[in-house]
């Protein structure tokens, strides 16, 4: 069996991320390790690179970017039923703008730290989110669709705003702001013009229907985008996901909004903002509502999210 591959994304924090590749492969190759890279031309590639190494036998696979490469590669190791395709373990190198996954699970973003993790090999076993898209009013009660697209993500899928606030924010006005500033910029302004939408949740049977819904989490860690948090782990609740609620916003409920989402802190469940658990859940809405994942737009409702049926060994 081979022993590394590094997927690397040239393209990550607006092109610098290329400048680290030297480094990197300086580093692994003076420890002596058996090792292969390519270079991916989009995130589609990075997907399509993943999977072949994974059923190629490599017995790691290194994400080199940001979220959006993070995400790609592991979307490479799982089948569309929700099931890994090899044993392969799961590193990251990160080189992106905002490391929320690394945070989550304790990833240094220094480099020489990170490969040094990679080559010790000690692995996590982290929950993987699975959505899985339906044709509208599509009858189907279980979360493993045969022909539907099938996506995966690691800390967080963002349906309403968070999905118009993904494709704005990628659209440049990071690079331009950087990642803290050009993502609050762009979403104090969608704040303001932002109109509710009608969301329908199903869980276990029982219906609950966001009349005035702005946006809607359902995520795996604490770490949503460029500084915003939830104040949990998934491991308080089990193997559960995390539901966060915004709805029924005005002009005067923005601010607290928004200290509370940046700070990270406890907060006690109000009409416009709140908290709770699922295990697996199934939208629609009978608008035109676009879902992110992981800080990419990856599709529209209806859609069901649930775990994937196997666990992801991450090297941490």
């Amino acid at each position: 069996m081979k022993d590394i591959f590094l997927i690397m994304n040239p393209g990550s924090h607006s092109g610098r991320s290329r400048q680290t590749f030297d480094q990197i492969i300086g580093l692994i190759t003076r420890s002596g390790v058996d090792f292969e890279y390519h270079n991916t031309l989009d995130l589609d590639h990075a997907i399509l690179l993943s999977r072949n190494a994974n059923l190629e036998g490599y017995k790691t696979i290194v994400a080199v970017g940001g979220d959006g490469t993070i995400n790609a590669v592991v979307n490479g190791f799982y089948t569309p039923d929700g099931h890994r395709i090899s044993e392969a373990k799961f590193g990251v190198i990160y080189t992106g703008t905002s490391p929320d996954f690394n945070k989550s699970y304790g990833i240094p973003v220094n480099i020489d730290e990170a490969v040094a993790i990679i080559l010790k090999g000690k692995t996590l076993e982290i929950p993987i989110g699975m959505i899985s898209f339906e044709p509208r009013d599509r009858p189907d009660d279980n979360c493993n669709p045969d022909s539907s697209s099938v996506r995966y993500f690691v800390c967080c899928a963002n349906i309403g705003l968070g999905a118009m606030l993904a494709r704005k924010a990628n659209s440049g006005i990071r690079r331009k702001l950087g990642d803290f500033s050009g993502t609050l910029l762009s979403l104090i302004g969608l704040l303001v013009s932002f109109k509710s939408i009608t969301v329908i949740c199903m869980e276990n049977s029982n219906e609950i229907q966001w009349n005035k819904l702005t946006n809607l989490s359902i995520g795996i860690t604490p770490y949503i985008a460029s500084g915003i948090q939830v104040p949990v782990h998934f491991t308080d609740q089990g193997k559960k996901f995390y539901r966060l609620i915004v709805q029924n916003l005005n002009l005067f409920c923005i601010v607290p909004l928004l200290r509370k989402v940046y700070s990270g802190k406890p907060f006690i469940n109000s009409n416009y903002l709140s908290l709770d658990y699922s295990l697996q859940v199934k939208l629609s809405s009978p608008q035109q509502v676009e879902v992110e994942a992981d800080g990419d737009p990856v599709g529209f409702l209806p859609c069901r999210i649930c775990f994937a049926f196997d666990d992801l060994d991450l090297i941490s």
